[in-house]
């Protein structure tokens, strides 16, 4: 039952509290995305022809997906892979040194394993089986789901400040980089690596609508408004409103 699951979590995040206001902050933070991505990943499922086993597999793979981000923030105070380490790979250690898939059959522990190493990468890799890149694919597109909501919070006039959450990048109203702008253009989503301003996050967030693998993911993004205002916090330039009828068309396929 994922119940045991989400005690072990809950039990494991707790570890990781300090006291310290703004830290644990940023952990609560992480905390309560997990269970946000879990439910959308519960949202996504029913859409799709999956056996109960994947079904469970895809969901443990989202409350899992970020449990590296805890001792990511503990050793490196920062959520910037570039600058700490790939918080992938730190879940996938500290699922396996605290055994917290164990009372799974190799099968599926493999599949939650094998979607949380996999769900930050740019692409998914080919030769994989398709049973892991579904799951992967339900993960990837329940934590962008998630992650535009808590961006937003931070990007609206007046929302949340945090360093840590925004990556470190300028708050420059007016600038964003050229090459963010043509990856979309493109067809591609954005580059982390080429983030420096306020604006190319958001022009991140849209460009993520290209790696939405299922319909009802592109239906929730349009509903819940993401596009109108992810559009309406940038530069009010020719350039940039051609890149928001793109990912209209893309949403509406």
């Amino acid at each position: 039952m994922i119940d045991s699951h989400i005690a072990w979590f809950e039990d494991h995040v707790r570890s990781f509290l300090t006291g310290d206001p703004q830290d644990d902050a940023h952990i609560e933070l992480k905390r309560d995305h997990s269970f946000k991505v879990l439910a959308e990943a519960r949202a996504i499922t029913p859409t799709l022809d999956l056996s109960p086993g994947l079904a469970r597999a895809a969901h443990l793979a989202a409350l899992y997906h970020d449990a590296g981000r805890f001792p990511q923030y503990r050793a490196y105070k920062t959520f910037k892979d570039a600058q700490s380490a790939n918080h992938a790979h730190l879940g996938v250690r500290s699922l396996r040194a605290h055994a917290a898939l164990s009372d799974l059959a190799p099968a599926t522990r493999g599949l939650v394993l094998g979607a949380v190493v996999m769900h930050n990468r740019r692409e998914l890799p080919t030769g994989i089986s398709d049973e892991l890149a579904l799951v992967t694919r339900v993960v990837r597109d329940s934590d962008k789901l998630d992650i535009i909501r808590i961006m937003l919070d931070h990007l609206r006039p007046g929302g949340k400040e945090s360093d840590v959450v925004m990556l470190h990048v300028e708050d420059d109203p007016e600038r964003y980089t050229p090459a963010i702008v043509a990856q979309i253009e493109a067809g591609r989503i954005g580059d982390y690596a080429l983030m420096r301003y306020r604006n190319d996050f958001t022009l991140l967030l849209l460009s993520w609508v290209f790696d939405l693998s299922f319909r009802a993911s592109r239906r929730m993004f349009l509903e819940r408004g993401h596009l109108d205002e992810l559009c309406g916090l940038l530069p009010r330039t020719p350039e940039l409103t051609r890149i928001g009828d793109r990912i209209y068309d893309v949403l509406n396929q």
